[in-house]
């Protein structure tokens, strides 16, 4: 595991490092690679130096909403099949919060689709399929208001079923729960079904707020926590054998419960950039691993992280980079990561009060 996470640790490095160079060009050096329309709910980046507005109390909501698409087609290309690619997703963010005196209730959706079809495999595959719910309610002592307790849940399941797709047949060989084996001769194989696997997770503990200025926010938490995943009649691709045989293994429930650590960090680099960071732990005290798992609470570790750049090249134009790692060992023994580059057209719309 340790392994894994360096590896992913290290993608991660490289592809900020990228992302670095690209903000570092002026619009006329940058490449266009997607088309995206766009409508958001919240304020542009602005520099540390303007005053930091109010806080605005009571019920806010934030939305935002963007649509891209790539098209490219080649022909007669050394080294390429002839053909179109075409690659289409929908990103939906959305926040309901409340904030008093003492008190701060957050509630968030969101959801990320994208499809894609290439002339190696001349139909569309989904290639990000993701529904999060989440609501956290975190109350600030009076003498410390940096401090406090909070309770958090939340929600995650893919939308539609998921599948192995390759551009002509393979054999799969089929492990299910009980250990019996099968073989399939098939171009695709269903692995998940609609909202499975369907995760949930409940946590409660103390929070600290270690920065909170307008440039810079900082939150940490550490607590209590328990996770469910509910996997219905999912498989998983464990790899090629060597018989040239694709493996796939049957996914089980997990229930586990633990330590919970967390860290959060959003900002702004200048009046144009900015940047998002999040990190979330679980390790395991109980769960309900198989006899033969000799695996100790440490290699067991869940990690959910995620990282973002942003940067307006003008006021309706802007580029952003998304990162998301995801660890779960006794579902999936692998490293989960999604890389996500868009270059964005914005419609921007003042937040509203309710």
């Amino acid at each position: 595991m340790r392994h894994k996470l360096r590896l992913a640790v290290t993608s991660t490095i490289q592809w900020v490092a990228l992302m670095a160079t690209i903000f570092s060009l002026t619009p006329a050096h940058s490449l266009v690679l997607t088309k995206t329309s766009i409508w958001e709910a919240h304020k542009g980046l602005r520099s540390p130096s303007q005053a930091d507005e109010p806080k605005v109390l009571g019920w806010t909501l934030k939305s935002t909403a963007s649509l891209n698409f790539s098209l490219m087609s080649s022909q007669d290309v050394v080294g390429q099949t002839d053909g179109t690619s075409q690659s289409y997703g929908l990103t939906i963010k959305s926040a309901l919060n409340r904030r008093r005196n003492h008190d701060e209730w957050r509630n968030q959706f969101n959801l990320s689709e994208s499809t894609t079809k290439t002339p190696a495999i001349p139909r569309f595959v989904k290639s990000s399929d993701e529904l999060k719910l989440s609501s956290t309610y975190l109350y600030s002592l009076p003498q410390h208001p940096k401090i406090g307790p909070y309770a958090r849940a939340e929600a995650t399941a893919p939308l539609f079923y998921g599948e192995d797709v390759r551009s002509d047949l393979k054999t799969y060989r089929i492990t299910e729960k009980d250990g019996s084996t099968s073989s399939r001769l098939e171009s695709s194989l269903r692995l998940t079904d609609s909202f499975y696997p369907f995760t949930t997770k409940e946590a409660i503990g103390l929070f600290y707020k270690v920065i909170e200025e307008e440039y810079l926010q900082v939150e940490t938490r550490i607590g209590a926590a328990a996770l469910q995943i509910k996997s219905g009649h999912g498989y998983t691709i464990k790899g090629v054998n060597s018989s040239g045989e694709i493996e796939v293994n049957a996914l089980r429930d997990v229930t586990q419960s633990g330590f919970e650590a967390a860290l959060g960090i959003k900002g702004k680099i200048n009046q144009h950039s900015g940047f998002e960071f999040s990190l979330e732990s679980l390790t395991p005290l109980t769960n309900d691993k198989q006899g033969t798992d000799n695996r100790n609470s440490l290699r067991l570790t869940n990690i959910d992280g995620s990282a973002k750049l942003i940067s307006k090249v003008s006021d309706w134009v802007s580029m952003s980079y998304d990162y998301k790692l995801k660890l779960q060992p006794q579902l999936v023994d692998r490293a989960q990561q999604i890389h996500m580059f868009v270059l964005n057209i914005t419609y921007p719309l003042k937040p509203e009060a309710l």
